[in-house]
């Protein structure tokens, strides 16, 4: 006798805008508390003076709990966006003091700490996307189990007209007596109250659709696409022509972090020779040439941006965002010149003649 397989353990129909909340909250409350503490001289809750002191991650600690139970406890949506909000600004305050954990001497002002705290978010950044479903869902009880998570949220909170269409489009076309009573409760849950929902004025709404045009037109404009080549190509090259003349020049002398400063270095060095490859192959071999860039951008994000965190501290923000924007550019370049190819190839019998066009 057989037993058959089951899958892995199903997500539920909203786990990457939860995931994303708890991580932009996390982040918030990072920067938020950094900026605060720096303006305020970093005042110590419980006085100067008494020998006490209450760390603000004992606070994360209890609003991670909060969330945990507010999730574990209560069911619908404003549950889940009460919980991944409360545990995602527990979180960050409970990150922040990193530096008390891992430094003997350092405490809260360890440099490496902001390198770490950046680590920790790539972290959740990489779990983000293995947890989010990518399509649809091949199991078949995944998909069954992710529209009964939204029928059993509209049966708290009710369901507007697209999470009704989704979960019915999950079960399209199954004759499986589970999914055949999940689409008539999906019918039969009423629908959410108006005044439950987000109420957008026209006015804004028309003015975020033609902001979202205007930004994806700029992205998509060639010309933006060669000032995120050349910025990608001058970074790197700026920051090893910065460090070899500082380096001679003996301003490096007295480096506290000369450990990050040597990884900054490695990182761009690395990062570089993909830059240039990419570049020089991008008139032969567009969709090779974008992989190449990308492939640059992602060795500085997630490596690179840690040392620049621990060098610069959290004044590294402003080249984290500024390497998130030409990330962005690049892969949406990168999907353009797939989607051309792929159509090249696809339009076009001969192969060599399919290829040529492909890469002219």
């Amino acid at each position: 006798m057989t037993t058959r397989r089951h899958g892995g353990p199903a997500r539920t129909a909203t786990v990457g805008a939860d995931l994303r909340l708890f991580l932009l909250s996390s982040i918030a409350t990072v920067l938020l508390t950094r900026r605060l503490l720096a303006s305020t001289g970093y005042p110590k809750l419980g006085g100067h003076g008494t020998g006490l002191h209450i760390a603000h991650m004992l606070w994360g600690g209890l609003l991670m709990a909060a969330g945990l139970v507010v999730r574990l406890a209560f069911l619908g949506r404003r549950a889940r966006l009460c919980g991944a909000v409360a545990g995602g600004v527990g979180f960050g305050l409970f990150i922040d003091e990193i530096g008390k954990v891992v430094s003997d001497g350092g405490g809260y002002l360890y440099r490496p700490a902001a390198g770490l705290i950046y680590l920790a978010f790539v972290a959740l950044v990489v779990l983000n996307r293995w947890l989010v479903p990518r399509g649809e869902a091949r199991d078949e009880r995944a998909r069954t189990a992710r529209a009964a998570d939204t029928a059993l949220t509209g049966v708290v909170s009710g369901l507007t007209d697209a999470q009704r269409r989704s979960a019915l489009g999950m079960l399209a076309g199954s004759t499986r007596p589970v999914d055949v009573a999940l689409v008539r409760l999906l019918e039969c849950v009423e629908t959410a109250p108006e005044r439950s929902r987000v109420r957008v004025p026209g006015v804004l709404r028309a003015a975020a659709v033609r902001a979202r045009a205007a930004v994806s037109a700029s992205v998509a404009h060639p010309a933006t696409l060669w000032v995120a080549l050349t910025w990608t190509l001058l970074q790197g090259a700026a920051l090893l022509f910065g460090v070899g003349r500082d380096l001679a020049a003996g301003r490096l002398r007295h480096e506290p972090e000369w450990g990050a400063v040597t990884g900054l270095v490695g990182c761009s060095a690395v990062m570089l020779a993909p830059a240039v490859a990419g570049v020089v192959r991008l008139r032969r071999d567009r969709v090779r040439g974008l992989g190449l860039l990308r492939a640059s951008l992602l060795v500085d994000l997630p490596a690179g941006q840690a040392f620049n965190f621990v060098v610069n501290q959290f004044a590294a923000v402003t080249n984290w965002l500024i390497g998130l924007c030409l990330l962005v550019v690049v892969t949406g370049a990168l999907h353009r010149a797939r989607q051309e190819a792929g159509g090249v190839q696809c339009g076009s019998r001969p192969r060599k003649a399919s290829r040529v066009s492909a890469l002219s």
